[in-house]
């Protein structure tokens, strides 16, 4: 088994938390896993990508064309790494946009949305709106996380990965849960 993901967006929205637990959880279950960051890239609104592969691999970095699925909490994010999805391959992306450089023309969400859908399977998750709503914008990593694994795209056990997130939160766990949880049932929802 071999399963080759990339997370990504923009610094500051917990792409590297979504990634160490994934890798933990992979970990605790015995699955081999290799995860390589982005150093010096994932100061606040900087461009990160995370490559992580789990099952039968011996190398960190996800070929191009090679990802099996992305994770990404940005949309032009998303596009910017689309080359490391090969064809078919499968996006999350949380539906939401941090425009790069203030008056600066970038695409619109409909053309990212349009593009990646024809070439990707797309879902489009909610996820810093629902954040907002649970009262915490920083668990939109981990309502992200729990669609992927709503929707058995990441073969993780979710009693695992409720550990991991509770000892890495620790007194703060609880919201963390909370968007996990609710990530698994827009997930189910969508189905």
């Amino acid at each position: 088994m071999e399963l080759n993901i990339v997370v990504v967006g923009v610094g500051g929205q917990g792409i590297l938390t979504l990634s160490s637990i994934i890798a933990e959880a992979c970990v605790r279950e015995g699955v081999n896993v290799l995860v390589a960051e982005t150093h010096g890239l994932s100061q606040r609104g900087g461009s990160v990508i995370v490559h992580v592969r789990i099952g039968d691999v011996e190398a960190p970095l996800v070929p191009l064309g090679e990802a099996d699925l992305m994770l990404s909490m940005e949309l032009i994010e998303a596009a910017r790494y689309a080359n490391y999805l090969k064809p078919g391959a499968h996006i999350v992306a949380n539906d939401y946009i941090v425009p790069p450089i203030p008056q600066t023309k970038y695409p619109s969400r409909e053309a990212i949305t349009k593009t990646l859908s024809t070439r990707y399977k797309l879902d489009l998750v909610p996820a810093t709106k629902k954040a907002l709503e649970l009262g915490d914008p920083r668990t939109a990593n981990m309502i992200l996380l729990g669609y992927a694994i709503g929707k058995n795209l990441i073969p993780l056990n979710m009693e695992t990965v409720e550990r991991v997130v509770e000892e890495k939160f620790g007194k703060s766990s609880h919201k963390n849960l909370e968007a996990l949880k609710l990530g698994i049932q827009l997930a189910k929802r969508s189905s």
